[in-house]
């Protein structure tokens, strides 16, 4: 007999699960392969991506800017077919994504013509000069519009080199400024208090760029 409250124990016998599951793609490295594609003078196909409406805006911008990138479905490749961008006929549109228009920021530094950048309500509440600033520092010709945020203007050309030392541990400020000396073909430097995610470094050594890490 089992008194009030006492627990039963059962003996389980588990059976080995076998099976695979596929993770959906990271956002991170998705933005920054399609930014890298897009910049190559090359068909790059792209597996394994996120499909999300903020991956997506990526997408929309390289469209915007004369690069191919086929639709972004779930489980199939996307084909990027990078070509020298150029100037938008219409406010480049960067939806919710913070991160499309921070590095579309940097890439365009280093473009001979003028680009505006907007987003929906949510993002253009959200800061951009801790991305603007250093590529002013570079020669980038920056418009705001509303103050720290979007819709601004940016007039890319021919950039000077920078050391730039970061007051905050930022991924998407490291991944601008290197973007912006990649488009420009100068060498940049970003000292950071302590280390960001590094997948944009992790992407440029992968791709043979002259980029080196210390600390």
């Amino acid at each position: 007999m089992v008194g009030a409250g006492a627990q039963l124990a059962k003996q389980v016998h588990v059976v080995r699960v076998r099976g695979r599951i596929r993770p959906p793609g990271d956002k991170s490295i998705t933005h920054r392969a399609l930014m890298v594609a897009g910049l190559s003078r090359a068909t790059v196909e792209l597996k394994g991506l996120l499909t999300a409406a903020d991956a997506k805006s990526a997408a929309r911008v390289l469209r915007q800017l004369g690069v191919d990138v086929s639709p972004m479905q779930r489980g199939r490749s996307v084909s990027v077919r990078g070509r020298a961008w150029s100037r938008p006929g219409a406010t480049l549109d960067c939806g919710n994504s913070g991160t499309t228009a921070r590095l579309a920021l940097g890439a365009l530094a280093g473009h001979r013509f003028e680009a505006r950048l907007s987003g929906d309500a949510s993002l253009r509440r959200r800061p951009m000069r801790r991305v603007t600033r250093p590529l002013v520092d570079m020669g980038a010709v920056v418009t705001e519009e509303t103050g720290d945020c979007l819709p601004l203007s940016i007039r890319g050309g021919d950039l000077s080199s920078i050391r730039y030392e970061s007051p905050v541990a930022s991924a998407q400020v490291k991944s601008a400024i290197l973007l912006a000396g990649l488009t420009s073909n100068v060498p940049v430097t970003v000292v950071e208090p302590v280390r960001s995610r590094d997948h944009t470094e992790r992407m440029f050594q992968y791709l043979g760029f002259d980029l080196h890490i210390v600390g």
